[in-house]
């Protein structure tokens, strides 16, 4: 995730041609009413693929059980990624989280500060495409105030937020994305203040789906990595991704990425998997 400091607006029943053929429409409904066509705002930002050292791109009582799952070490990525074969690919992946709290990470003077949580396909094994959908908190100077958004992306073509869908910390997210072909998908994305937000894209670039990720993200701002904000604990839970073949992949034999000095993960069990800032 690769954030840009241009602002797009876009109004009504989103449809909008990116990079040449990629395309998309998106509805936003509140309590199941839809929003008006005047209310629906979306802002740019881009993602940087580039990077070849690793993945480029609330409250619980749940214990925290350090499990078998090979680790692996990133710069920007910190959870589970679990790799099929592209004999039996990723049709559906779907997760819940629970946005954090975030704050100025202490002793870090770099500015901005952001952390984003995700869920999406591709990406690590398959690195010409990314289809991903989460939230992120941004902290962009040292007054500390933290804006905390809804946003989607089809790596490596410009990702959205969804700036009229409220964020706060706290809120928990239900995502699922359904490919219907290698190049066309929906996202859906529901929260707990009755808001849901669906796109379907087609034509995006070609995914093997063959890489399922749940991941807490230090995400990049313009060229550069984002200072990684300090996070209150991400579980993810009814984390599944179904094959075309039927067949549910679960987080247990995922690897596990972690950021050194700044994010450790580990699974709980098959449908949950935590992400904490590393001590």
């Amino acid at each position: 995730m690769k954030f840009l400091s241009t602002t797009l607006s876009l109004l009504g029943v989103i449809s909008q041609p990116i990079l040449a053929q990629f395309s998309f429409t998106s509805t936003v409904e509140h309590n199941s009413v839809p929003v008006l066509q005047s209310e629906i705002n979306l802002k740019s930002f881009r993602s940087r693929t580039d990077d070849d050292s690793g993945p480029k791109i609330g409250t619980t009582i749940l214990r925290r059980v350090k499990r078998t799952n090979p680790t692996a070490n990133s710069n920007n990525w910190c959870g589970s990624v679990h790799t099929t074969t592209s004999s039996n690919q990723i049709k559906l992946i779907h997760g819940t989280f629970q946005h954090p709290t975030c704050t100025q990470r202490p002793g870090v003077t770099q500015y901005p500060q952001a952390a984003a949580a995700w869920i999406g396909i591709d990406g690590d094994s398959w690195t010409s495409a990314l289809l991903q959908a989460g939230t992120v908190c941004k902290i962009s100077n040292s007054t500390g105030i933290v804006e905390n958004e809804v946003w989607w992306q089809w790596v490596p073509n410009g990702a959205y937020t969804i700036t009229n869908v409220p964020v706060f910390a706290g809120d928990w997210f239900d995502i699922t994305i359904n490919t219907t072909s290698s190049t066309t998908a929906t996202i859906k994305i529901s929260s707990n203040r009755g808001y849901t937000y669906t796109v379907n894209a087609w034509q995006g670039a070609t995914l093997a789906r063959v890489d399922a990720d749940w991941v807490v993200e230090r995400p990049y701002y313009r060229s550069t990595l984002a200072g990684f904000a300090q996070f209150t604990q991400v579980w993810f839970q009814d984390a599944y991704a179904t094959l075309t073949s039927g067949i549910s992949l679960g987080i247990t034999g995922a690897k596990q990425y972690q950021i050194p000095g700044g994010c450790a993960s580990a699974e709980y069990d098959n449908s949950k998997l935590y992400a904490n800032v590393a001590s």
